[in-house]
Protein backbone atom coordinates (compact mmCIF):
# COMPACT_ATOMS: atom_id res chain seq x y z
CA UNK A 1 0.00 0.00 0.00
CA UNK A 2 1.28 3.45 -0.92
CA UNK A 3 0.76 6.41 1.40
CA UNK A 4 0.24 10.09 0.57
CA UNK A 5 0.36 13.20 2.75
CA UNK A 6 -2.11 16.10 2.57
CA UNK A 7 -0.37 19.52 2.42
CA UNK A 8 -1.45 22.71 4.19
CA UNK A 9 -3.76 23.61 1.26
CA UNK A 10 -5.60 20.27 1.65
CA UNK A 11 -4.06 18.84 -1.54
CA UNK A 12 -2.84 15.32 -2.06
CA UNK A 13 -0.61 13.97 -4.85
CA UNK A 14 -1.45 10.61 -6.35
CA UNK A 15 1.29 9.58 -8.81
CA UNK A 16 -0.98 7.37 -10.96
CA UNK A 17 -3.27 10.29 -11.89
CA UNK A 18 -2.76 12.75 -14.73
CA UNK A 19 -3.29 16.51 -14.39
CA UNK A 20 -6.91 17.50 -14.93
CA UNK A 21 -8.44 14.16 -13.98
CA UNK A 22 -11.48 14.48 -11.72
CA UNK A 23 -12.22 12.28 -8.74
CA UNK A 24 -15.33 11.98 -6.60
CA UNK A 25 -14.77 11.11 -2.99
CA UNK A 26 -16.99 9.53 -0.40
CA UNK A 27 -16.38 9.65 3.33
CA UNK A 28 -17.12 6.16 4.62
CA UNK A 29 -16.82 7.19 8.25
CA UNK A 30 -14.40 5.17 10.39
CA UNK A 31 -11.52 7.25 8.89
CA UNK A 32 -11.75 5.77 5.36
CA UNK A 33 -12.46 7.45 2.03
CA UNK A 34 -13.37 6.06 -1.37
CA UNK A 35 -12.09 7.84 -4.51
CA UNK A 36 -13.78 7.21 -7.86
CA UNK A 37 -12.65 8.59 -11.23
CA UNK A 38 -15.33 10.73 -12.89
CA UNK A 39 -15.52 11.29 -16.64
CA UNK A 40 -16.38 14.83 -17.65
CA UNK A 41 -19.50 15.13 -19.78
CA UNK A 42 -19.15 17.76 -22.49
CA UNK A 43 -22.29 19.83 -22.86
CA UNK A 44 -23.22 21.20 -26.27
CA UNK A 45 -22.69 24.99 -26.13
CA UNK A 46 -25.77 25.84 -28.20
CA UNK A 47 -28.47 23.14 -28.31
CA UNK A 48 -30.29 22.81 -31.61
CA UNK A 49 -32.87 25.55 -32.01
CA UNK A 50 -31.60 27.71 -29.14
CA UNK A 51 -30.53 30.51 -31.50
CA UNK A 52 -33.62 30.37 -33.72
CA UNK A 53 -34.89 33.67 -32.29
CA UNK A 54 -31.99 35.41 -34.07
CA UNK A 55 -33.14 34.29 -37.53
CA UNK A 56 -36.35 36.17 -38.25
CA UNK A 57 -37.48 37.92 -41.45
CA UNK A 58 -37.55 41.27 -39.61
CA UNK A 59 -33.97 40.81 -38.40
CA UNK A 60 -32.81 39.72 -41.88
CA UNK A 61 -34.42 42.80 -43.46
CA UNK A 62 -32.76 45.06 -40.89
CA UNK A 63 -29.31 43.55 -41.52
CA UNK A 64 -29.81 43.76 -45.30
CA UNK A 65 -30.67 47.47 -45.01
CA UNK A 66 -27.59 48.09 -42.88
CA UNK A 67 -25.39 46.22 -45.37
CA UNK A 68 -26.78 48.15 -48.33
CA UNK A 69 -25.86 51.40 -46.56
CA UNK A 70 -22.28 50.21 -46.17
CA UNK A 71 -21.71 49.37 -49.85
CA UNK A 72 -20.47 52.41 -51.75
CA UNK A 73 -19.84 50.81 -55.11
CA UNK A 74 -17.41 48.61 -56.96
CA UNK A 75 -14.37 50.40 -58.39
CA UNK A 76 -14.06 50.28 -62.20
CA UNK A 77 -10.64 48.63 -62.03
CA UNK A 78 -11.92 45.88 -59.69
CA UNK A 79 -11.08 42.38 -60.94
CA UNK A 80 -13.42 39.71 -59.55
CA UNK A 81 -10.98 36.89 -60.39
Amino acid sequence: MTTAVVDNKRRIRIPDLKPGEVLAYQNNGNDTFTLTKVKAVAKEPFPEGSLAYLCTPERDAELTAIAKGCVVGIPKNFDSK
